[in-house]
């Protein structure tokens, strides 16, 4: 059987969910699976850490839309012995052979979190693909549920697959990961308004915390130009930052901040976690499905609860910090590429495909 992927991904800027797709497709071209990535022939595509035989390119319609929706389905419609694994919430309206992946309900959740175009298509399309696809995947028990009650989906069709930390934050032992921390709290995220973060510049801005320092990674600084609160100066931002150091900051930070009001998963949480990272974060039911008793939590609408986890964090003594470190890197290594992969080509061997 030949696993085609929707690579559409592959033409987008590389962020959470775009991530997940990149690492699940590493992952099982890794189990030698046969496996092909089809992008469009059109647009360029991310530089990414593939085979150059796993690429198909596809000529076809030039928008990116009727690309998915119409050149897809016609390049597989004579097609036998296949499936089409969608990874990042939309497959095509005119295929059955299909996995879809939807990360989560944000669109329905709070839909002026986005464009109203994007939250119209969204709207339009999930609903009509949950009925269609064969198989439906999603990267947390909190999105399962979130997906059953609001798409009258029965949770037994729905498979949890997890995201995970990817190499460059993966440690063989917590020795390498637990070490001296410099002095600063660390953010890793975008300026959506659901990652909350402007409730982190209010907490240092407090004239009580202008001595403790916040790095801010995946933000635009044009971003925070155009918000309603000024930058104060113990706030630095990283406009573009790889892997490698990314995993720098992970291991140098006192903690990682997240004060995100709703997410499908977090894949900062178990970077962090692999990392040597201590957990500041969101009372949010996924992040507690992640990190468990791992983390300090506060309520993403309180800048008082902020403040008070803030201040428990900082009053920890380093043995303390040390047992967090170590508690946590052993709960990061239940989250593996390579055992999500393998749970996802367990569902696709066990289905019942057409053709």
């Amino acid at each position: 059987m030949t696993i085609y992927i929707n690579g559409k991904y592959l033409t987008q800027r590389l962020t959470g969910v775009q991530r997940y797709a990149f690492e699940i497709t590493k992952a099982l071209v890794s189990l030698e699976v046969d496996v092909k990535v089809i992008i469009p022939s059109f647009l360029e595509t991310t530089e990414i850490d593939l085979p150059g035989h796993v690429l198909l390119p596809l000529d076809g319609c030039k928008s990116i839309i009727l690309w998915e929706q119409l050149t897809i389905a016609r390049f597989l419609k004579n097609k036998n012995d296949y499936i089409l694994l969608n990874l990042c919430n939309i497959g095509t309206l005119f295929n059955k052979n299909q996995v879809l992946c939807i990360h989560d309900m944000t669109y329905r959740v709070d839909p002026k979190w986005f464009s109203w175009a994007f939250s119209k298509y969204y709207q339009f399309m999930i609903p009509k693909l949950v009925r269609i696809a064969r198989e439906i995947v999603t990267v947390s028990e909190f999105s399962k549920k979130e997906i059953a009650d609001h798409l009258d989906v029965s949770k037994d069709r729905i498979t949890v697959i997890y995201n995970a930390p990817s190499n460059d934050f993966v440690y063989s032992s917590v020795e390498n990961i637990v070490c001296n921390k410099e002095d600063f709290f660390l953010f890793v995220g975008s300026m959506h308004p659901r990652k909350n973060i402007n409730l982190l510049i209010k907490l240092f801005s407090l004239e009580e915390f202008r001595n403790q320092r916040l790095v801010v990674v995946g933000a635009k600084s044009k971003e925070f130009a155009e918000v309603d609160f000024d930058l104060p100066t113990n706030v630095e931002v990283f406009d573009k930052c790889n892997d490698s150091q990314l995993a720098s900051l992970y291991l140098r930070a006192k903690a990682l901040l997240n004060p995100s009001i709703y997410e499908g998963f977090g894949i900062p949480i178990v970077e962090a976690m692999a990392s040597g990272c201590p957990l500041i974060i969101s009372d949010i039911q996924v992040f507690k499905e992640i990190a468990g008793d791992g983390a300090i939590y506060f309520n993403p609408n309180s800048l008082m609860s902020l403040k008070n986890a803030f201040n428990t964090f900082l009053s920890k003594s380093q043995e303390e910090v040390t047992h967090i470190i170590q508690s946590n890197f052993t709960r990061s290594k239940e989250f593996t590429w390579e055992r999500s992969a393998k749970k996802l080509l367990d569902l696709i061997n066990k289905s019942q495909w057409v053709g």
